[in-house]
Parts: structure tokens; C-alpha cells; sequence
């Protein structure tokens, strides 16, 4: 079955819930049917798992728009397989736990689960795509689609401005990566993903390279919510669970990463994208960690901890990314080590991250609150959710026996190791080695101060709580299957590094063939540096939250956060932005034609500039009797009249004349049928001009004003002049053959005998019907105009 399928069948079962829309009862079945999304892309998923493990990588093409290399390329290989994977399954768990969470009597079910496939469509889109601009594509669909989400509950002011933030700052990042798109398009010639990385040389010698690196950057690093553009990401907490728990888990934020992994082969070849990246995840790495200590939310202490997760995992794709560089020998292996700790750790993040959210949910719809200041010994009445939350929290600090040790250990090897590379001396691999020793803690400390605050001690139910407290057996199902995998993978960790993980491994890396390097992963490893430093990191991190009270830092906010120096940014553009466009926009048509005619009026001055004022002398005039005359004195004549009439509709009339006078002129050039079009548009055109004033109020129009008046005639002038140049430079223009010959065969392929009708109505078919469209809008939009002062009159009466 072909990917292109499974996407038509993702906008099919969208369509299944639109038309879910007309039926209560059908509405609240739309959650199961949503269900079939992420179960169907799983089962197919699954099924190419033993093709892609084989190294027979599956791919789609469907041209498109060719000459610009821009085509509807997709490719499934080991890279995109384990993303897929995480998304799907990741997906059935979410929206099987959707249909548990959100109310079938108060919330819009269809809305939701159309939302939440159309992001999933989205993020399969981009981690299956091969082709750039189709994935650009992809990712701006994805801030549409969390846009939507998060703003899913539209009447809370919190789920609008989380909404707006994510999507400016996401859409920005995405523009910034197009430019870089762009840019190695303009080297390369090709958009195509896997033709670009054959030409990684090319690109890496050309001037434009760091360029291409920072754009690219700045779409990854908004999109995984990397230091300093991380701030939307707690406020998205605004979304339903569901989606929070979908979001950190599986989808937009890991789309950055996944953009670094595609393309490390290419940009790895930079030391400047080594340094940056690697720099950048610890800083974010332990800025998220201190700031989740800080929160009273519990989706706010995750929100900071995703962040927290996210800049390791971009730490580690840093430190991998000189495989790039070194394919061969021993550093190769210490580059490909940290590629696999950094993979395994996504996978390790998706199953804790989005138990720990879907934990938050439940804990939220039985107590009424999030906030750690109200909750307390829900140990007691809620024991199932303690336990997943307990075990995925010391997952994600990385506790023995569960997999989140694992990789944290493997992240604390490729620390230490650093200074075997050659980017690294003994100082930066101590400072590095420093700062995720230092975020571990931090971890390890809000980890156990959320399960300490929220479950342990005496249990005080919440005041907000509507109904007794407890626990539905199939709203811990999608979360308690997530909590077993923890330990599961600790136990057999080789099983899922060798059919998930070294697929995704393998395309990335390049030359010798990477599975000697691949890492056996061993739960023991004796007694070496990354095991002092995690107990280091243990013991430092149970003190800590046991001994500390932390509720008395988490008052302490900075005045000037960066959240709220985004919020000062915006409002400052919105404020000058605002007063610019009032400036300009002062609601006077005069002023908006003048300014638009002279714009045009120079680019076209700057045109002749550049190719040549046209040579008069030279210009063919065809022969003119009496009647052209006559009729062109009396176009002057009406025209100089129109400048001094004042009465409306004595302008529309003479206008006509004008237009009239243009239909003899075609008769006279034996152009019957564009005079006949002329005829019939001049004749209607003036009609509606008389329509409208008769429904327009009488007032009179005001005394000359003799400068405004000069403005006018003199652009009018200048207009004419350029029109006249343009034609004397289109008449004397052989640059180009005629375009005429493209229609010698217009007879033929259309079967039409007039050549208008056939280039209208075959040739530039679809722009005839989207001209209609146009004008259908407009006259919408005249009708509500003209019947707004009725409205208006009837709702006063009312």
C-alpha cells in the first residue's frame, strides 16, 4: 500500500468526521472513528519495519511542479520509519486517551479529533518527505494545526495568546528555514532531500554555507523549543491534555530535531554548527531544568521539562553531528555512539513524557486542578496514577531499572569523552560535562518534588473537585501500557536498538558501514566516570527534593522574564506597525491610487533606466482617416471636461462616452469581437455605477481645491506618459518572439474558430474561472455594502 494512500485515507476519515458534525449521536462515536487514523498508519508502519531493516527503503514520486524540482517526493528509510513509528503509536495511545478526557456533551468532538489527524497528517508529512519545499510545507501545517489546538478552547483568553505566540514564533522559524532551503537550492539546483546530501561538498564549500546553517537553525531551534525560543511552549499548556501529551511527546517539538538528524550529514560538516548546537541544547537543557522547580502547574513543570529533554537530545545530536566529518576509524565510533544515545533517548522521552502528561490529565479531571499548592496524599485515593507517574518521573531522571537510565548514562559517556574529539580540549569537555551534570540534578530534583508534593502525605481533597475522587480503569489504560514499556526496555534494550533505533542511525550516518559502530547497549558497564557522575546525580538530587522546600523559590520571578520581553517586543511592532499603517491606510481612495500609480510609475522609469528609453523615430504607425480623429478629439475633449464636472452622475455618463469611443476605435481596427466586449462591459460598468449612487447619500461633492486638483492631473499625466512608453516599447521589442505563435494550433486543440474564446475559455481556462470567483466576491461584497445601512436602521428598531 503506497504512503500517498495512507494520506488520502487520513483526509478521508477528516471527511468521516465533518460530516459527524450533523448527528449528536454520531458525534459522540467521532473519537473512535478519529481512532482508526493512528491505527492504520501503525499497522502500515509496522509493516515495512522488516523492508526498511533489510535496507529496501520505500519511495514515492509524483511530479509536480518539475522545473522547479519541486515534486511530491516521499521516502520511508530508517530515519523516518522511527519517527513515523513514534507518531503513530504514540497516536493511538493519545486518542484513545482523548476519547476518555474531553467531555461528549461540552466539547466539540468533531473539531477536535479533525484538528489533532491533521497535525498527525502533518508530522508524518515532514519526517517522511523528500523533498525540501514539501516539507516546508508540512511544518507550516503543523503551526496551523497546533495553532488550532491550542486554541481549541477559544473563550479562555490563556488557550488565544498561547495560540497566537506558538504560531508567530513557530512560522517565523519556518520562514528563516525556507531562506535556507532556498539557498542550497540556488547551489544545488534540486530540492531533493537525498540528492542534496550528495552534494554536501558543493555546499560546504560555498560562501553561503554558515548562512544556510543559521537559517536552518533558527526553523529547527523554534520548533523544538530551544533557548531563546523556547517561551511558547509553556504557554501552549493552554491545549487540552491530549494534546499537550501528543505535542511533547511525539510531534511538533521533535519535528526540529528531526530536521538536524536529516540533515546532519550535510551540516555537520561545519564546526560552527558543532559548537552552536551542542552549546545551545545544554543551555537549554539547564535553563529548562531550574525553571520546572520554579512552576505551580504540573503541565508547567512538564512544559519546562520537555524543554529540559529537548536541549539534551539536541546536545547529543551536536556532539554526533562531527560523524559528518570523521566516517572512518575511532572518532567515527564516538560520533555514532552519541548519534545512537541521542535516538534512543527520543524514543525513551515519547513513552515517559507521555505517560507523565496523560497522568497530569487524569489527576486534572478528577481533582479539577493542576496546581501543586492545592494537591496533596493522592497516593491514597488515586494508587494506579501514582505509580505511572512515580516510575516515569524517575525515568526521566534517570533512576536504574528503568530506560531513561540507560540513555542518560550514554549521554554522561559521550560528555566525558568529549575531549577525544577533535572540537574538544580537556576544558570544554569539564564545562560541557558540568552543565549536564548540574541539569541532571535539577531533573532529578523536580521529578521527585512534583510525585513528593502531589501524592505523598496526607490527602486533602480540592475544593474544586465535582465529583469523589477516583481513578476509571480505562483512563489509565494508554498510560499504564506506556509505564510498562519503561522497564521493559531497560530489561531488553537491544531489542529495540537493533530494530528501530540503528535503522534511524543508519541514515544518517555515512561511509564505513555503521553497524560496527552501533553500541551493544549493556544496563552494566562496571565501574567507570558516567556511573560516578549518576550517582553523583542521585544522591545530590533525592537530597535535594526532600530536603528542600522549593515551594518558596517557586514565588521568585524575574521581572523582566523572556516571555515577557516577546509579549513587550510584539506589542511595540503591533503599536509602530499599527501607527505606520493608519498613517497610510487613512480611509481616501484618492491617496491610495495616487501612491499606487506612482509606485508603478517608477518601476517602470526604472526599467527604461535599465534597458533604454525607446527609440520614437523608429515606431510604425499604422494609417488614420477623419473618424479616428474626430473620435480621438472627442476622448480629449470629455477627458479634460471630467477634471472640472462635479456632478456624479454626469462623470459616470461622459466616462461611458469615453468607453464607447473606445468600441469605435476597435470597429475601425476590424476588431468586431473586442468591440463587442467593450461594448457590453462599458454598458453594464455604467449601469452599476448609476445603481450605486441612486443608493448612495446625495452629498454634494467639495469645491475645487487647487493643489489636490494639480496632484491629480499631473499623476494623471505622468500615467498616461507611462502607458504610452510601454507600448512604444513593447511595439519595438524583438527580445522575445511573438507570443502568437504558441496559438497556431488553436483550432485544433481547442475547436474553437475565435481566438479570445479559446484562450479565455481553454487555454487560460483557470484563470477565467477564478476571474469569476473575484468578481462573485465582489459583488457579495457590494450587496452587503449596499444593504448595511438597512441592517443597521432594522437593529436600532429592534
Amino acid at each position: 500500500m503506497s504512503l500517498i494512500v495512507i494520506f488520502c485515507m487520513l483526509l478521508l476519515i477528516m471527511c468521516v468526521l465533518l460530516v459527524t458534525c450533523l448527528n449528536d449521536q454520531l458525534q459522540r462515536l467521532s473519537g473512535y472513528i478519529a481512532l482508526l487514523a493512528p491505527v492504520i498508519t501503525s499497522i502500515y508502519f509496522l509493516v515495512q519495519l522488516p523492508k526498511v531493516l533489510n535496507g529496501h527503503y520505500i519511495n514515492v514520486h509524483i511530479p509536480w511542479m518539475s522545473n522547479l524540482n519541486i515534486n511530491l517526493d516521499f521516502r520511508i528509510d530508517g530515519l523516518s520509519l522511527f519517527f513515523s513509528l513514534l507518531i503513530s503509536l504514540i497516536g493511538v495511545a493519545v486518542f484513545y486517551y482523548a476519547t476518555q478526557y474531553l467531555s461528549k456533551d461540552y466539547d466539540h468532538l468533531p473539531r477536535f479529533y479533525i484538528y489533532l489527524i491533521l497535525f498527525m497528517l502533518s508530522m508524518l508529512g515532514i519526517v517522511t518527505s523528500n523533498n525540501l519545499v514539501v516539507l516546508y510545507i508540512f511544518w507550516e501545517l503543523t503551526s496551523v494545526a497546533s495553532f488550532l489546538l491550542i486554541s481549541y478552547w477559544y473563550s479562555k483568553g490563556k488557550s488565544q495568546f498561547g495560540a497566537m505566540q506558538s504560531f508567530v514564533i513557530t512560522v517565523f522559524g519556518g520562514l528563516a528555514m525556507l531562506i535556507g532551503f532556498i539557498m542550497i537550492y540556488t547551489i544545488t539546483g534540486t530540492f531533493t532531500i537525498t540528492s542534496i546530501l550528495k552534494h554536501s561538498d558543493e555546499i560546504a564549500h560555498s560562501t553561503l554555507f554558515i548562512p544556510i546553517i543559521i537559517m536552518i537553525l533558527i526553523g529547527a531551534f523554534t520548533k523544538s523549543a530551544q533557548f531563546p525560543f523556547h517561551v511558547w511552549l509553556p504557554k501552549a499548556m493552554a491545549a487540552p491534555t491530549p494534546v499537550s501529551a501528543y505535542l511533547h511527546s511525539a510531534t511538533m517539538v521533535k519535528a526540529g530535531i528531526f530536521l538536524l538528524l536529516r540533515l546532519t550529514p550535510l551540516l555537520g560538516l561545519s564546526n560552527f554548527y558543532f559548537y552552536v548546537v551542542t552549546f545551545v541544547g545544554l543551555v537549554t537543557m539547564i535553563y529548562g531544568a531550574i525553571n520546572a522547580i520554579r512552576q505551580y502547574d504540573l503541565k508547567g513543570i512538564l512544559a519546562f521539562s520537555t524543554i529540559s529533554q529537548l536541549g539534551m537530545i539536541v546536545s547529543m545530536v551536536g556532539l554526533g553531528s562531527g560523524f559528518a566529518q570523521n566516517s572512518t576509524g575511532a572518532l567515527a565510533q564516538s560520533y555514532s555512539l552519541i548519534l545512537f544515545a541521542a535516538i534512543f533517548h527520543l524514543m525513551n522521552h515519547a513513552l515517559f513524557k507521555g505517560a507523565l502528561f496523560m497522568g497530569v490529565g487524569i489527576i486534572d479531571h478528577e481533582t479539577g486542578t493542576r496546581d501543586i499548592r492545592k494537591l496533596s496524599g493522592l497516593k491514597k485515593v488515586l494508587p494506579l496514577t501514582h505509580i505511572i507517574m512515580l516510575l516515569s518521573a524517575l525515568s526521566m531522571a534517570g533512576i536504574p531499572f528503568l530506560n531513561g537510565f540507560l540513555s542518560k548514562e550514554m549521554f554522561f559517556d559521550g560528555l566525558v569523552h568529549a575531549s577525544k574529539l577533535p572540537q574538544f580540549n580537556i576544558v570544554l569537555t569539564i564545562i560541557i560535562t558540568s552543565i549536564g551534570v548540574i541539569a541532571s540534578i535539577f531533573t532529578l530534583i523536580y521529578a521527585l518534588y512534583m510525585i513528593k508534593e502531589v501524592f505523598w502525605g496526607d490527602f486533602e481533597k480540592p475544593e474544586q473537585a465535582p465529583t469523589p475522587v477516583h481513578e476509571p480503569l480505562k483512563f489509565l489504560l494508554p498510560s499504564g501500557i506506556m509505564m510498562l514499556l519503561l522497564p521493559i526496555i531497560f530489561v531488553v534494550p537491544n531489542v529495540f536498538g537493533h530494530f528501530i533505533v540503528l535503522p534511524a542511525l543508519r541514515s544518517i550516518t555515512v561511509g564505513e558501514k555503521v553497524d560496527k559502530f552501533a553500541p551493544h547497549v549493556s544496563q552494566w558497564h562496571g565501574f567507570n566516570l558516567p556511573l560516578l557522575l549518576s550517582v553523583i546525580v542521585i544522591l545530590i538530587g533525592i537530597l535535594g527534593a526532600l530536603k528542600v522546600n522549593w515551594k518558596r523559590y517557586s514565588a521568585i520571578t524575574s521581572e523582566q522574564s523572556i516571555s515577557s520581553m516577546y509579549l513587550n517586543t510584539f506589542k511595540q511592532f503591533e503599536h509602530y506597525s499599527g501607527k505606520s499603517i493608519r498613517g497610510l491606510m487613512n480611509n481616501r481612495l484618492n491617496h491610495y491610487i495616487i501612491l499606487t500609480l506612482l509606485i508603478f510609475i517608477g518601476i517602470v522609469f526604472y526599467g527604461m533606466i535599465q534597458i533604454g528609453m525607446p527609440k520614437v523615430h523608429l515606431i510604425h504607425v499604422s494609417g488614420f482617416g477623419p473618424l479616428e480623429v474626430i473620435t480621438l478629439v472627442v476622448v480629449f475633449i470629455i477627458g479634460i471636461a471630467l477634471i472640472f464636472i462635479r456632478q456624479r452622475l454626469t462623470m459616470v455618463i461622459l466616462n461611458g462616452i469615453i468607453g464607447y469611443c473606445v468600441t469605435i476605435f476597435f470597429i475601425l481596427m476590424k476588431a468586431p469581437d473586442l468591440a463587442l466586449t467593450q461594448l457590453v462591459v462599458e454598458t453594464i460598468t455604467t449601469i452599476l455605477f448609476i445603481v450605486s449612487f441612486s443608493r448612495l447619500p446625495n452629498v454634494p461633492r467639495s469645491k475645487v481645491h487647487k493643489r489636490r486638483e494639480a496632484i491629480k492631473i499631473g499623476v494623471s499625466l505622468m500615467m498616461a506618459i507611462t502607458v504610452v512608453t510601454l507600448v512604444f516599447i513593447a511595439q519595438q521589442s524583438d527580445a522575445m518572439s511573438s507570443i502568437s505563435t504558441y496559438y497556431h494550433q488553436a483550432y485544433k486543440l481547442t475547436g474553437g474558430k475565435n481566438i479570445v474564446n479559446a484562450i479565455l475559455g481553454d487555454f487560460r481556462a483557470l484563470d477565467t474561472l477564478f476571474e469569476g470567483l473575484v468578481l462573485i466576491i465582489a459583488g457579495l461584497g457590494i450587496y452587503t455594502l449596499l444593504n448595511f445601512k438597512d441592517r443597521r436602521g432594522q437593529d436600532e428598531r429592534e
